[in-house]
């Protein structure tokens, strides 16, 4: 799978454009030593914004069911610049049950 991921503040957002669906792997949040992730969701589309390091995923082919977050940055505006923990590829395949 040749995946998308996207940093935010709190989530590790993983697409698979080939399957057009996303999931996130939520950071700081462990059960048995494992990485919890959301469930794989179908998607139309994401949009990066560069300038406000922003991103907006389509869930619907109308584009009026959204959901616009922001991505972490070194000095991160939404979360005052707090590290998140890093993801290997073993960590997200895992996480991602792929």
């Amino acid at each position: 799978m040749d995946a998308i991921t996207l940093e935010s503040c709190h989530s590790t957002w993983v697409f698979d454009p080939a399957g057009m669906r996303f999931c996130r792997i939520l950071k700081g949040i462990e059960v048995a030593h494992r990485s919890v992730s959301t469930e794989w969701r179908p998607y139309w589309g994401v949009e990066i914004h560069p300038r406000d390091e922003t991103f907006t995923v389509y869930l619907n082919v109308t584009r009026t069911r959204l959901i616009r977050s922001w991505r972490h940055t070194q000095d991160c505006l939404q979360c005052g610049g707090h590290e998140t923990c890093e993801l290997s590829l073993d960590d997200i395949r895992d996480a991602v049950h792929v």
